[in-house]
């Protein structure tokens, strides 16, 4: 069926009023593009440059290289998209895709032009001695015990046939709308299946191994330490004593303030005048928990094991016999600034990331910018480190933001094959003739949006000393 132009927009239109899209004006704007773009036959502009460019803001210098936006804004659509059309776009007549390989978008009916000759398949062959003027015997109607004929017996056979299609034609529409979406579905699973794979053959390639050799090579699981920062909460009538006793106590207007907050809403009930109390074992951030999927996913593909702690429950003897993952800023994991290592950079209470070694065209400070309006976080920070342990035979790598969202980004930053091309290339480059570095960091700097990382940048990277030397 060829599609025309205005079912293209009205489809385009749909997917950008949608709640999935919502707030996801960067998102929106690439498929506004590239719809566009499409529609006029102009598939020839919608290149990496082009879009950085044109949606993206980026200056005429940009280097994918580098600047992995469009990429990374392109895997985000296509999920949007997936979640639309399993969700509330499920029923549209359009199906609008994003295919890997490519930034021009694909248009496909939901479902299959109508069978316009479906009722033929029901009616009954005619009959021979009908056709010749006679009844055959077999064929005639009985009649009432009055004599009279039966009331369907003045009705033509090919009426009376009639009668069945158009419930057994409904019965069959509906058998295909069903197909229909399980071909959908079956679509989107494929394609995920299809990018799962990716990543699983991206494992031999010698960037992954530049960046994880250390980790994939040991036969022992790598333990991976999940922040769990102290968050103050609410006492309730259920909480002991002893926690009870910790408790602090808000002044009459902090306490009014902080239940009256959106983000307070249903934490407190009433009663006695709230308390706060600290609750250790309970949370972690969002881009620590999206950045364990992540590297769970990563260690899955490469069949090796991986252990899961919670920072509290760590040990010094767990980091000394393991190669080590952690998860989180000196804000939220502890263990982040308790191995000691002379590091390039290092976090400050001041919720900045200073540079002791600053090189050619390097800040000495890098500090998160916010939104002056809504105070939304704008750009981020983050650090991969990579130092030696406590006994100095294995590693510990940490990825952490100054935020939770740079977390998230650093974690993302490692387990994805661009990234790591770009990580590989620059750590091959610092090892010159020799090997690359075995212990580094790596500084990034990540743009936010809705609590989202969509950009991420590689500033910087500065090789650590190792143990011993």
């Amino acid at each position: 069926m060829e599609l025309g132009k205005e079912q293209k927009l009205e489809q385009l239109e749909r997917v950008l009023q949608s709640r999935t899209l919502h707030n996801s004006e960067s998102l929106k704007a690439f498929l506004r593009f590239v719809v566009e773009k499409t529609i006029v036959n102009q598939e020839a502009q919608l290149k990496e440059y082009t879009i950085a460019t044109e949606v993206f803001g980026r200056n005429s210098d940009y280097d994918p290289r580098i600047d992995s936006v469009v990429r990374v804004q392109a895997g985000r659509l296509r999920t949007k998209l997936q979640e639309y059309y399993t969700t509330e776009g499920k029923s549209d007549p359009l199906i609008i895709d994003l295919p890997k390989g490519h930034y021009y978008p694909v248009f496909t009916p939901a479902t299959p032009e109508p069978v316009h000759d479906a009722p033929s398949i029901f009616t009954p062959p005619p009959d021979e001695e009908a056709t010749n003027g006679h009844a055959s015997a077999q064929h005639a109607q009985p009649a009432l015990p009055n004599g009279q004929p039966r009331a369907d017996a003045d009705v033509e056979p090919e009426k009376r046939a009639s009668k069945t299609p158009p419930m057994l034609l409904l019965i069959l529409t509906g058998v295909i709308l069903i197909l229909s979406f399980v071909v959908v579905a079956l679509y989107f699973s494929n394609r995920e299946m299809r990018r799962q794979a990716g990543v699983s053959s991206s494992l031999d390639a010698e960037e992954l191994k530049t960046v994880w050799g250390a980790f994939l090579n040991d036969p022992d699981p790598t333990l991976l330490v999940l922040s769990n920062p102290t968050v103050y909460r609410f006492l309730n009538e259920s909480d002991p004593q002893a926690q009870a006793r910790r408790a602090i106590r808000l002044k009459a207007e902090e306490a009014r303030a902080m239940s009256e907050a959106p983000e307070f809403k249903g934490q407190w009930t009433g009663g006695q005048e709230p308390q706060l109390i600290p609750s250790l074992g309970m949370y972690t951030g969002m881009g620590e928990a999206i950045g364990l999927h992540r590297l769970t996913d990563l260690f899955r593909s490469a069949n090796k094991d991986i252990l899961l702690k919670q920072s509290r429950q760590v040990s010094a003897s767990d980091l000394k016999y393991r190669n080590v993952i952690l998860l989180g800023s000196i804000y939220v994991n502890e263990w982040s600034r308790k191995l000691p290592t002379d590091e390039s950079f290092v976090y400050t209470f001041n919720a900045t990331i200073e540079n002791r070694r600053p090189q050619p065209n390097e800040e000495r400070e890098y500090r998160p910018q916010f939104d002056e309006q809504t105070g939304e976080l704008r750009v981020d920070y983050a650090l991969i480190t990579v130092k030696p342990n406590v006994s100095g035979e294995n590693a510990v790598m940490t990825l952490a933001g100054i935020y939770s969202e740079g977390t998230e980004a650093a974690a993302e930053f490692v387990t994805t094959k661009n990234h790591l091309t770009t990580l590989a290339q620059r750590l091959r480059q610092l090892g010159g003739a020799g090997a690359p570095p075995r212990y580094y960091q790596a500084l990034l700097k990540v743009g936010v949006e809705n609590g989202t990382p969509t950009t991420i940048t590689l500033l910087a990277l500065h090789p650590l000393r190792e143990s011993g030397n």
